[in-house]
């Protein structure tokens, strides 16, 4: 690949470069091999892996994918990410384009050409040279926020949805109308016999970041928990499964009877583990799914915050604090609020 800006200016080149140079050092099955990068003759060149098995945009050409194919390519794309985003580098060009086989297969996440390391901003990208792709871009990115993580995410679940429904997400006459369906318009559903797969969907595409997969592993851990199940049936679709739709007056209050009491089993949980013994941190290194496990007690925690139950709160704060991640920033702030006291003991036990 051999890029040359307009101008051939110095500082671009060499912002080019150094993009490359992140790129080169990822080892990871599902982002592309990086073998050399540089400058020559004031052209930025990037010597990579042949990928001879087409890219993603090429095979939904002839049609859309099944679910239990779609699954594959997701968890490996997000794997990719999470790779990527625990080096700090955000891609934010995730499209089919992009997205590339090997003769064996496997996705293969490239072209990290407008990808940047967090906290800092190249010349590059700065000057508009290239802006990404409004089909795939995130709400926030579109309003000209900051992005994290989590806005590749977005980025990823537009890319879920044209693999299971063969089209874009949301189509327009220019730019600035497909930007302002991505900022305000809901995502059309998933047709019935694909429901199963609304959830994950909707919480990639929800319009606030917080409101979506906090990390790419986060995702990595459904898709792998769905393509389990999808295998254990020996089933390539999910029509089989029931779906998670909310239609009815009845199907809602079902729901919320039963997310109730889900909470309030976590709630008593929590009382009834620090009412039976002092605090005591454990410092447990996470795996993936613990952290998965702490992020949503961090969110059933927050919602009774909100709701004023201020007890429960407490309760969860401190199961975070000392049964997950005693210095997780979220837990420690609120839980000073609701309870110093006990922050500072937790704080004492912790490791630093």
């Amino acid at each position: 690949k051999i890029v040359s800006p307009g101008g051939n200016d110095p500082k671009i080149l060499e912002d080019l470069k150094q993009e490359g140079d992140t790129v080169a050092q990822f080892n990871h099955p599902n982002i592309v091999t990086v073998f050399a990068c540089g400058v020559v003759d004031k052209n930025y060149y990037l010597a990579m892996e042949i990928l001879s098995g087409g890219d993603l945009k090429q095979k939904l050409a002839s049609g859309t994918l099944d679910e239990l194919k779609t699954l594959k390519i997701m968890k490996e794309m997000s794997s990719a990410l999470a790779h990527s985003h625990k080096r700090k580098t955000l891609h934010r060009d995730i499209k089919p384009e992009n997205i590339m086989f090997n003769d064996e297969g496997r996705a293969v996440l490239l072209d990290f050409g407008i990808a940047k390391a967090q906290g800092k901003v190249s010349e590059f990208t700065r000057i508009g040279a290239v802006v990404g792709t409004p089909h795939y871009m995130s709400p926030e990115r579109a309003l000209g926020k900051e992005i994290d993580e989590r806005s590749d995410l977005y980025a990823l679940g537009v890319v879920m949805y044209e693999m299971l429904i063969g089209k874009k997400l949301f189509e327009g006459e220019d730019t600035f109308a497909i930007s302002y369906a991505h900022v305000h318009e809901p995502p059309p559903p998933l047709p019935k016999d694909k429901a199963a797969l609304q959830p994950i969907l909707d919480k990639l595409l929800a319009k606030s970041p917080d409101d979506r997969f906090q990390s790419a592993d986060q995702l990595t851990v459904i898709l792998d928990k769905w393509i389990r199940r999808l295998e254990r049936n020996n089933s390539q679709t999910t029509q089989g499964f029931v779906p998670i739709t909310v239609k009815s007056k009845s199907s809602k209050l079902i729901i919320t009877l039963l997310s109730a009491i889900i909470v309030a089993g976590i709630a008593f949980a929590a009382y009834w583990y620090f009412t039976k013994e002092k605090i005591e941190v454990e410092n447990n290194k996470l795996s993936t799914e613990m952290q998965f496990e702490m992020s949503e007690k961090l969110t059933a925690a927050n919602r009774f915050r909100k709701m004023g139950n201020l007890k429960n709160a407490e309760n969860l704060y401190k199961i975070v604090l000392t049964k997950y991640d005693c210095n997780n920033a979220d837990a420690r702030q609120y839980l000073g609020v609701l309870n110093k006291k006990a922050l500072n003991e937790i704080i004492a036990q912790c490791k630093k």
